[in-house]
């Protein structure tokens, strides 16, 4: 992976860009197209037809989705409702919804309503779509009525699932669900903890209150499931099938397979560890300013001379295995007016700040006033090998410019590019 940005010098040297101001709209707000980042300090609507994307928003109200409507909300923030009815779809990856989530087809089924790593602090209602929710929280409940399809995967919820008339399937897969749980009238495989040949999943379920399946005509797996207020089974064709891993207090109905064992004990402790994700190399400039000013310069014997640190830039790597990374910096030519000074004269010394991501500094490089091209070629400031810890790493960079005497005249600026390699 390669991330190069450029970032201009002021006043000999400035390692930074600009600071572009979010604004906020202060009252309701009509979505069409492209949101971005912005905040909304009333309700959002997404009109009939419409996509909307946000990325990194905030919503201080409610968000209505109309009819064949799209929202498409990355690591958003909203403080009240997600209502959508007859949608083409909802999908929200992050952050939260502190109210409730409610999705609806009201005539045909079609649609449907995605939720990742989101923290809901209502419940989530859905009916004749699919919904898939993932790696979430839900404070509340979580209903469907005559859902496509219903996938909930690595999920807690504090109140009860109720899942009723999935034709196209039910899968359960690291649930923590502190009330209970239902699947009814479904036509196509329930798998609770299961694959689709009753082999247990590595994500079991655990569940506080009791598990109840009833009035599912298909394919019916449980395993590798705690159910601690006992399993209810009735009218479902063919009968539940059990595989390794399930545990309850008691079981009503018929099943075949494997007798469930007992779930026992005063308190039970539940965690679910996803597997670990890609990860990402990333890196930013940490200040209050992103100028560098060294100042004036001072006559020397032979040479003028000027000093100052570069902004340090922290490096956070959370990529899987731990690759190696580097990152370098080249400067170009300094100029005033119509006059050009070599980058060559600029040299620094590297040193890592903080190294809790395993960093190593560069080696210094000396002004080319003594000898070498300075940082008018690309130089190390920090790396790290294979293998090294995880986490992030401060890096920084004393300067020192030296310059001859016969330098025109004049306040210099230079662009420095920064390269990240991993």
């Amino acid at each position: 992976m390669k991330n190069i940005a450029k970032a201009t010098a002021v006043a000999l040297l400035v390692v930074g860009g600009s600071v572009v101001a979010v604004p906020a709209y202060a009252a309701d707000l009509t979505c069409s197209g492209d949101l971005g980042s912005q905040t909304v300090t009333g309700t959002l609507t997404v009109p009939a037809g419409v996509d909307c994307i946000i990325g990194g928003g905030t919503v201080e109200g409610d968000i209505i989705v109309e009819a064949d409507g799209w929202l498409d909300a990355t690591s958003v923030t909203v403080t009240g409702d997600v209502i959508a009815t007859d949608a083409y779809g909802v999908s929200i990856d992050g952050t939260s919804v502190a109210g409730d989530i409610v999705a609806y087809s009201a005539d045909t089924r079609g649609g449907f309503l995605y939720l990742n790593d989101l923290a809901v602090g209502g419940s989530v209602e859905a009916g004749g779509i699919d919904v898939e929710v993932t790696d979430s929280t839900v404070a509340g409940s979580l209903n469907t009525l005559a859902a496509t399809y219903v996938d909930l995967l690595r999920t807690s919820v504090d109140g009860d699932v109720s899942i009723d008339g999935s034709d196209y399937g039910v899968s359960v897969y690291g649930a923590i669900v502190k009330g209970g749980v239902s699947v009814s009238g479904s036509s196509r495989d329930v798998l609770i903890g299961a694959d689709a040949d009753g082999v247990a999943d590595s994500f079991g379920n655990t569940i506080g209150g009791g598990l109840s399946l009833t009035g599912n005509t298909a394919n019916l797996r449980v395993a590798s499931t705690t159910v601690y207020g006992g399993i209810a089974l009735d009218g479902n064709t063919p009968a539940a099938a059990f595989g390794t891993g399930v545990l309850t207090g008691s079981v009503t109905g018929d099943y075949t397979g494997e007798a469930p064992g007992q779930a026992d004990g005063d308190q039970s402790i539940a965690v679910t560890v996803p597997e670990q994700g890609d990860g990402e190399l990333t890196w930013s400039l940490e200040g209050t300013s992103n100028l560098v000013d060294l100042g004036v310069a001072e006559e020397r014997l032979d040479h003028y001379f000027a000093d100052g640190e570069i902004v340090p830039i922290r490096i956070q790597d959370t990529r899987r295995d731990n690759p190696a990374w580097s990152i370098t910096a080249q400067v170009s030519d300094f100029t005033a007016g119509g006059a050009a000074v070599s980058s060559k004269y600029l040299g620094w010394t590297p040193e890592v700040l903080e190294s809790e991501g395993g960093a190593v500094a560069g080696p210094a490089v000396p002004s080319g006033f003594d000898s070498g091209d300075g940082l008018s070629v690309a130089r190390t400031l920090a790396q790290a090998d294979a293998g090294h810890t995880r986490g992030s790493s401060l890096v920084g960079a004393d300067l020192e410019l030296k310059l001859p005497l016969d330098t025109p005249r004049g306040t210099y600026t230079a662009t420095v590019t920064l390269t990240v390699l991993g």
